[in-house]
């Protein structure tokens, strides 16, 4: 199991954002991805904090490249993204 910490900027606010990840739970973790937490800085909600535990950084990578339209939709600045990984 591998742990995602996943950083990025949102175009809208965090509560429009936060609606569209809890729509998406349920997708990713039949793909192998379970969110364990997620947060906006104290300051400005449009910079989210994503920690996942995944099964494989590949089962992350096809997840988004078959989920990234309307991962994207949800307000998600893709290329903002910042990902640390971390194995237990």
């Amino acid at each position: 199991m591998i742990t995602s910490i996943l950083k990025f900027e949102i175009s809208n606010s965090f509560a429009e954002w936060e609606k569209a990840f809890y729509n998406h739970q349920p997708i990713a973790r039949k793909a192998g991805i379970f969110a364990l937490y997620h947060g906006h800085e104290p300051d400005n909600e449009q910079k989210i904090c994503v920690v996942m535990n995944v099964l494989s950084e590949e089962h992350m990578q096809n997840f988004m490249e078959t989920h990234g339209a309307s991962i994207a939709a949800s307000g998600h600045i893709l290329e903002t993204t910042i990902s640390e990984l971390y194995v237990n």
